[in-house]
């Protein structure tokens, strides 16, 4: 689905709750990290485990669509939602120096949006989300004893995240979500009498109204 139809979803869907400031979700096969949904200035964006965004929405997020329809000055942007009522949104064009960004989301409304660059520092996260607003992103770097969290969400603000890693011992956590801020993911680790829930979630602990983790 091109990206103007899923911000045109998420606008259609503008009347969704959401309860929680942080509202993370995890999938009921892997339980990997799926989704972050992240209130910011009154709007609802979704930050994807990838480090993309695939839609915002807003309560009160009414007015005419606009779109980008110049397709010789607006190259990166055309065809993309312009606006939404007063709320203008903005795409990054493409340079030399921002290949890595371009047609991506650069703003909303007064809501900025930045991407990592690509180099040999930043290999694993370029191109994905590094701020939103004043919230700073990052992921997990390459380890060569272990790399199997390489290039996941590591943190979002002060949100620290964590996956199971690598244990010959008791791999029932390997590369699910461990930890979300405040909210700690355990999981079936008996092999013997209860078998077969080996590696299944146990428990969720720690969520509230601020940051919350919920399974798909």
């Amino acid at each position: 689905m091109k990206f103007k139809n899923l911000l045109l979803l998420a606008f259609l869907l503008g009347s969704l709750v959401i309860n929680a400031q942080v509202r993370a979700t995890v999938s009921s096969r892997t339980y990997d990290l799926e989704t972050v949904k992240l209130t910011v200035d009154g709007f609802v964006i979704t930050l994807n485990a990838d480090g993309s965004i695939s839609d915002f929405n807003a309560p009160d997020l009414n007015g005419k669509l606009e779109y980008y329809d110049n397709q010789v000055f607006d190259k990166a942007k055309f065809g993309k939602l312009k606006s939404i009522g007063n709320v203008k949104i903005d795409y990054w064009d493409d340079s030399a120096f921002t290949s890595e960004k371009a047609g991506k989301l650069k703003s909303i409304g007064n809501i900025s949006v930045d991407y990592w660059d690509d180099s040999a520092f930043t290999r694993e996260k370029a191109g994905k989300v590094k701020k939103i607003g004043n919230l700073n992103v990052d992921y997990w770097p390459n380890d060569v004893i272990d790399n199997s969290r390489m290039g996941k969400l590591k943190t979002i603000g002060d949100i620290s995240i964590d996956y199971g890693t690598k244990d010959i011992i008791d791999e029932s956590k390997f590369q699910k979500l461990t930890k979300f801020g405040p909210v700690k993911l355990d999981y079936s680790n008996d092999k013997f009498i209860d078998k077969n829930r080996y590696g299944q979630l146990k428990s969720i602990n720690g969520n509230s109204e601020k940051i919350s983790v919920s399974v798909l």
